[in-house]
């Protein structure tokens, strides 16, 4: 049996792409019998497979007062025993010190493989081995995806690359990380094997149960609420731009420091009962891509945009920018277009709003997604990942 351990940081305090597959691939490869697998998280309740580390957080105050410190002893502290070299990345003190809780598990269960989607995590771990001449396999699923010069630490670094789409596969083998040293396996997701859709008194039942409003078109966007990589206010200007009575936009995501700008934007264009912001579980939000019509995601870059594979899993048109990835994912059955281009977005909108219910595209859809990314059909890739990276 293979022992593996699957650490994240972040889950069980914030709620993204990366916690959410975390967790679904942990309880997905936990049902395999040749696997012995133990999840360490960064908040939450402990369980006995499902281990909560003590580690600061990047947004804690704490943290902040010790990154902005310069006297020897903090550095070194922050640096884990200086083997971080930008002390000054609140992240990666965050990883640091989760790395630091997760040492004696190491030490005592002696896994045979850590799998993680954090860089600096793995690097440290890395630094660890290294010197202590220790013996467990590093999986990275590379999920950012990394490039620059961490890109070209790849080739040494890590014993196995997880590549999520085929473009980073190449940029890999461009950097020269050796194929036998990287596999081809996206993100999965739990979905249904059959779309199950909603009449319109079910939906519109839904609505009011989420305090939405009924007979209108909603357009959806899942992400974190900023200008500067979601784009939200892309999307709230283009939405203002259609014919009234236009649909309605609901924002589902985190928030940070860009997140006041979004709010006033949409007030100001659309007006508070055309328009909303709200934070939910990721369990939530299920009800919220079936109550809606059509979503978009208006970023022009993404490392593997889970959301637009968990939307078309609910047979919505996903309305996305038109690059390498997205054509990956979404293939026919998308909507693509140049969302650097004014105009871009509100055209789509008004194609796709008007084929939002045809039965037979919404089968196509979720039947896509189905068949290329979900668990149902990935896991026996998974399985195969780890067991290559345990012979590596």
């Amino acid at each position: 049996m293979i022992k593996v351990f699957l650490a994240c940081p972040t889950l069980g305090r914030t709620n993204r792409g990366i916690e959410s597959f975390t967790r679904e691939c942990f309880d997905s490869l936990s049902k395999v019998s040749s696997l012995d697998v133990t999840l360490f998280k960064g908040g939450g309740f402990s369980y006995k497979k499902d281990v909560t580390l003590w580690n600061l957080q990047r947004d804690d105050w704490l943290t902040s007062q010790l990154v902005q410190r310069d006297d020897w002893l903090t550095s070194q502290l922050v640096g884990v025993f200086n083997l971080i070299s930008d002390k000054s990345n609140p992240s990666l003190v965050e990883e640091g010190t989760f790395f630091l809780s997760l040492l004696p598990h190491i030490y005592f269960v002696k896994p045979d493989v850590i799998y993680f989607s954090h860089y600096g995590l793995g690097s440290l771990l890395w630094h660890w081995r290294r010197r202590t001449n220790q013996n467990f396999k590093l999986l990275y699923r590379n999920g950012g995806p990394t490039g620059g010069e961490a890109l070209k630490k790849l080739r040494f670094r890590f014993d196995h690359v997880q590549q999520l789409a085929p473009t980073h596969l190449q940029l890999a083998l461009d950097a020269g990380v050796p194929t036998e040293k990287q596999s081809l396996v996206p993100n999965a997701i739990h979905m249904s094997s059959e779309l199950k859709m909603l009449t319109f008194d079910e939906r519109e039942a839904l609505r009011r149960k989420l305090a939405l409003p009924e007979k209108r078109p909603l357009v959806l966007s899942v992400g974190a609420i900023n200008k500067y990589h979601k784009r939200m206010d892309y999307v709230i200007r283009e939405v203002s731009t259609l014919p009234k009575p236009r649909p309605y936009l609901l924002l589902l995501g985190q928030q940070d420091a860009e997140s006041p700008e979004v709010f006033q934007l949409g007030n100001e264009l659309l007006g508070s009962d055309n328009f909303k912001v709200r934070t939910v579980t990721q369990n939530q939000v299920t009800d919220y891509y079936k109550a809606a019509d059509v979503f978009v995601l208006a970023s022009l870059r993404e490392g593997f945009p889970r959301v637009c594979i968990e939307a078309m899993s609910h047979g919505l048109p996903c309305l996305v920018h038109d690059y390498d990835t997205t054509r990956y994912i979404l293939g026919d059955e998308g909507y693509l277009a140049n969302l650097e281009l004014t105009g871009s977005l509100a055209g789509l909108l008004i194609h796709a709003i008007a084929e939002a219910h045809d039965v037979s595209k919404c089968n196509l859809r979720h039947q896509r997604v189905y068949e290329n990314f979900s668990w149902d059909m990935l896991l026996p890739n998974y399985v195969s990942l780890i067991e290559r990276c345990t012979n590596s």
